[in-house]
């Protein structure tokens, strides 16, 4: 970092647009907690303000930096570690722990793997870019004395947000454009003081009590005015579909472009990226989190998932579809339903095993009719799971609540690693199906993944963790489509190796088809977020679009449809049971582990970076036909966040040099083309570098009187020597035959000491 100041910025002047200044930068985490789902703002908030304090009070810096330091490492006690940080325990072991996250993270950022950085590490880096905003805050407001640019992007950042987000942001612009209002007439004002002591007169104070009335009055009557004034109606179409048509793909027909993010009936065709869309869909009261099943297609065609769902008519009290088996015990649970007002949908989500659906709280409607209270026909798809009702006419129903019974699994994990691998004859039918066209390197790849498994759960679990371990990037946007002569899943696993859920999921399904092992592409919702916990125990769910996802479904013999997850930042919400189920084959004690086992150092060298999963889930997202994300893993990456930190500190430099730059280009331009007939525009030149170095030529001063306050500011005697020599130029005709090269040396001397 430069010198922070060498003027004084102790006035009351100063202090006052700096706490404008911080207050613009608050205007900038304020809607993060919207936009984001990320909680505990005010911390981000509380550290801006510690470091623009500090900067501010021109600390040295082997006090500022420990001091930053130690309170990014508070920060992240209070964000993700226990106990009292002012305890010898509590805050040893929270540096112990950083510790460890800096130098695991600092590995990962020099393999280049910044998706696998972890959240405590990720929020460090966060903190570390508002120590950096503060600096650059402040050295625009004393040094340049320019904070336009940052208004501007201010008002930007804000009006786009309230374009295309959530955000409320009306109350915002109009705090900015007060904020800046004072900002930008103070900095102007205090520019006007400067140049007035620059020629020696006397300033008048910024804080006159009929200056300042002046200005508030004109700042509240123009704010006044525009927020009475009357407000015709718009003559115009809304630009903003447009907008998103264009830039993100929007609107209708298909092809490459970008989808909305949301549960989508077809699935044919699968690639290109989407966007987010965070508007609920559904509520949800139930006792854990979990997938909402919606339903499994079977048919991979090398560029989606098709199904023809035959259905088959069935009671409200037995659904007749059956996922798990005689090994897997299940518990009987309950969930209500109720979707939000104008969402609907004609057939069920459930978690588990839907065993039963309550005609008590059924809600819906036929053609936007309300229902009535009459039997309705329940039909299931025994293939597929998915689950409809229709009237007694055979009109098709749009649900808008409804009370499910369901069962929920806990999966035997040794029984799993032991059962035979003996399928019934319609699993192999309907699910070991791939295209004749696959490309066999596909089914090379799936081989030497499980080369060092020996049963099928092992060999499940070594492709769902491939992709974490492989260097393939989670990515919403920018995800290529495939040509047609291009399989979607080859695409993915040998070219781009960029996409969100549906490119992982319908990859697995179709490694595990390749080892002769029976899988199925399952989609759905994830859990959404929690937004209330009730007296009874359980919780209620808020459930969005961004919320649409895909995974994977497993078959095994005895135990039944499995669901296992490969997209990266996503969990599973099956329970694995490691206790053995007692069956008629000797199990040894190596087949009885958790296969998760072998991860254990990691996870306590990193024991947050299984939670931080939860809040990419939180905030997720998912793709058109359920492909998934999460929304502040993608606003802040850590590739992003990395890149920005870097890209900021280089602007900050960039900025500050920019006069030096300026400088040294113009020394090279004349020493190389600086001819006799061009020292007048050389002259001028000097002039513009001098008022842009702060010695600006006074009012009424005359061109003698200034080079002789220029020479004794910089102990010099060029500028009088080129004054004299312009002056023969300007005013009398003088040809400077040969006058240029003498001289070249003067300007030349006078550029570098403004440099030095």
């Amino acid at each position: 970092m430069a010198k922070i100041n060498s003027k004084p910025a102790g006035s009351v002047t100063h202090l006052f647009i700096y706490i404008l200044t911080f207050l613009l930068l608050w205007e900038w985490l304020r809607p993060i907690p919207v936009i984001t789902h990320t909680a505990d703002i005010h911390i981000f908030v509380w550290f801006a303000f510690f470091s623009a304090i500090l900067i501010y009070l021109r600390v040295p810096y082997w006090l500022i930096i420990p001091a930053l330091l130690a309170g990014s490492i508070y920060g992240l006690h209070i964000l993700f570690y226990e106990g009292s940080f002012l305890s010898r325990e509590g805050g040893w072991q929270t540096v112990k722990l950083f510790s460890g996250e800096a130098w695991y993270n600092t590995t990962l950022i020099f393999s280049g793997e910044f998706a696998g950085l972890t959240d405590p590490f990720r929020t460090f880096l966060l903190f570390l870019l508002l120590a950096l905003v503060c600096y650059l805050l402040y050295f625009s407001v004393f040094q340049t004395r320019k904070i336009f640019f940052f208004l501007l992007s201010t008002v930007v950042y804000i009006t786009v947000l309230d374009t295309f987000t959530p955000v409320e942001a009306s109350a915002a612009i109009i705090r900015i454009v007060i904020i800046g209002f004072f900002i930008l007439t103070l900095l102007h004002m205090l520019k006007i003081q400067d140049e007035e002591r620059a020629i020696g007169r006397r300033t008048a104070s910024f804080f006159s009590p009929a200056w300042m009335y002046t200005l508030i009055f004109m700042i509240l009557a123009a704010t006044g005015v525009g927020m009475a004034a009357p407000k015709p109606d718009p003559q115009w179409s809304d630009p903003v579909p447009a907008m998103r048509g264009m830039v993100l793909g929007e609107g209708s027909g298909s092809g490459s472009g970008l989808k909305r993010v949301g549960y989508g009936e077809n699935d044919e065709r699968l690639g290109g990226g989407f966007i987010q869309d965070d508007n609920p869909v559904f509520t949800a009261e139930v006792d854990d989190a979990s997938y909402w099943r919606g339903e499994s297609k079977h048919e991979y065609t090398g560029h989606g998932w098709v199904s023809d769902p035959v259905y088959e008519e069935v009671g409200g009290d037995d659904l007749g579809y059956t996922k798990y088996e005689s090994l897997t015990e299940t518990e009987e649970r309950q969930v209500s339903i109720e979707m939000k007002e104008g969402v609907g949908f004609s057939h069920f989500f459930y978690p588990g095993q839907v065993q039963s659906i309550s005609l008590d709280n059924l809600s819906f409607y036929v053609d936007d009719n309300e229902g009535a209270r009459e039997p309705l026909t329940f039909m299931t798809d025994p293939v597929g799971g998915r689950v409809m009702a229709e009237t007694p006419e055979g009109n098709e129903i749009t649900l808008t609540a409804y009370d499910l019974a369901y069962e929920d699994p806990a999966f035997p994990i040794g029984t799993m690693r032991t059962v035979s691998e003996n399928d019934p004859q319609e699993i192999q039918d309907l699910y070991l199906q791939l295209p004749e066209e696959l490309p066999e390197r596909v089914a090379d790849l799936a081989e030497e993944i499980v080369e060092d498994e020996e049963n099928r759960y092992d060999k499940v679990k070594a492709v769902e963790q491939y992709f974490s371990e492989s260097g393939f990037t989670y990515q919403t946007q920018d995800v290529p489509m495939p040509e047609e002569d291009e399989d979607y899943v080859d695409q993915f696993l040998f070219e781009t190796q960029v996409g969100y859920c549906d490119n992982y999921s319908t990859s697995m399904a179709v490694l595990l088809r390749t080892l002769d092992i029976p899988a199925r592409w399952v989609k759905g919702f994830t859990s959404g977020e929690e937004i209330e916990e009730l007296e009874d125990g359980r919780s209620v769910y808020e459930v969005a679009n961004g919320n649409a996802h895909s995974w994977v479904e497993v078959y095994f013999p005895e135990v039944g449809w499995v669901p296992f997850e490969p997209t990266q930042g996503f969990d599973n919400y099956a329970e694995f049971a490691e206790e053995e189920v007692d069956i008629d084959i000797d199990l040894d004690e190596e087949n009885g582990e958790d296969f998760e086992q072998p991860d254990q150092d990691r996870d306590d060298l990193i024991p947050e970076l299984e939670e931080g999963a939860d809040d990419f889930e939180a905030a997720g997202s998912e793709g058109s036909t359920g492909g998934g994300g999460p929304g502040l893993a993608e606003m802040f990456t850590p590739r992003t966040l990395f890149i920005s930190i870097l890209s900021l500190v280089f602007l900050m430099v960039l900025y500050q040099k920019q006069s030096r730059l300026q400088n040294y280009y113009f020394l090279i331009h004349y020493k190389l083309l600086g001819q006799d007939k061009r020292f007048s525009t050389a002259y001028r030149r000097l002039l513009w570098i001098l008022e842009n170095e702060g010695l600006p030529r006074g009012e009424g001063e005359t061109l003698r009187e200034y080079a002789k306050r220029v020479d004794l500011v910089l102990s010099s005697q060029a500028m009088m020597k080129l004054t004299k020599l312009y002056e023969k130029v300007y005013y009398g005709g003088y040809e400077p035959d040969g006058e240029w090269e003498a001289l070249q040396t003067e300007w030349e001397e006078l550029v570098k000491s403004l440099n030095s």
